[in-house]
């Protein structure tokens, strides 16, 4: 577990250094709000947040209260306030600011070990919670709600990106001639496929996938043409024996000032000029002038 320690004093640092020493734990020692702050914004594995509330500039208070906003975004962190006040004020002012425990200086070892295992078992149970909101249990890819909010996220992107959208050609007959579990294997067996080309691949829903990408079309075009045939090219094994499976391919650009949801109708209906047009092929589309006009500008086919 990665421990941050925002402390002024080098005796402090000293102190709560040498009770963790042991322990396994990886200190990251600062003597700045500031510098703890920094540390939080470049490093994400960061697990727990111990400190002061007495710095010569920002306070420990006002760190609390920006490194809540940080776990507020999907971050698991738990922060520890640590002072030699035992003002009931500053217990409560503490909490109010974003922490979640308030321990004494100096520490008592005992107890500061004891809280870190807690803070442990939190923190694991909140990367559990946020793996269930966050992710499909089926293929362990994105799931649809952690799609459009990163879409939501990228809304001000002042950079060209492009949609790829996905769909699984024949799906429903896998279903219904081979059952459901042959059906989640292929799902399953797909979605690996993907993260291997790209970890940032989400399952919209049923047999339907979707990646957002830095670039223009012919970028992304390239990518879908990519995993088009590595989905191709070798058959999923399944309970029913393996099967031959294709995909049919959409690819879109979204230009700075472009709404997202222009961006995904139009990769939606290049997904459908894919299926159109056969199947098993990617086909990139593109506003033009600035336009919401959607024009096929080449396909890529198997």
């Amino acid at each position: 577990m990665r421990v941050l320690l925002a402390e002024p004093t080098r005796i402090g640092r000293t102190i709560v250094s040498g009770m963790l020493a042991q322990e396994g734990y990886t200190l990251i020692p600062v003597d700045t709000a500031e510098a703890a702050l920094e540390a939080l914004q470049s490093d994400e594995d960061i697990d727990v947040l111990i400190t002061a509330i007495e710095f010569a500039t920002m306070s420990g208070l006002e760190l609390c209260w920006e490194a809540r906003l940080h776990a507020d975004n999907g971050r698991p962190l738990y922060v520890i306030v640590l002072s030699s006040s035992r003002e009931e004020a500053k217990l409560v002012e503490a909490l109010d600011s974003g922490a979640d425990d308030f321990i004494n200086k100096p520490p008592n070892r005992n107890e500061l070990l004891a809280r870190l295992r807690s803070a442990s078992r939190l923190i694991q149970a909140q990367r559990q919670l946020i793996r269930f909101a966050n992710y499909d249990a089926l293929t362990g890819l994105r799931n649809r709600r952690s799609f459009f909010e990163e879409l939501d996220r990228m809304k001000d992107a002042d950079t060209v990106r492009s949609v790829v959208m996905l769909d699984i050609d024949y799906f429903k007959q896998v279903n219904d001639r081979y059952g459901h579990d042959a059906g989640d294997d292929v799902l399953r067996e797909v979605g690996a496929r993907l993260a291997r080309a790209d970890r940032a691949f989400a399952r919209l829903g049923g047999e339907e996938f979707a990646v957002v990408l830095a670039g223009d079309g012919n970028k992304a075009g390239e990518l879908a043409e990519l995993i088009r045939n590595v989905i191709a090219s070798t058959p999923v094994e399944t309970c029913a024996g393996p099967l031959a499976i294709t995909a049919s391919v959409g690819v879109a650009e979204r230009w700075p000032g472009t709404e997202f949801d222009q961006t995904m109708k139009n990769a939606d209906i290049a997904l459908y000029a894919s299926k159109s047009a056969g199947r098993n092929r990617v086909t990139i589309s593109a506003s033009s002038g600035g336009e919401h006009r959607q024009e096929i500008r080449h396909a890529l086919v198997a």
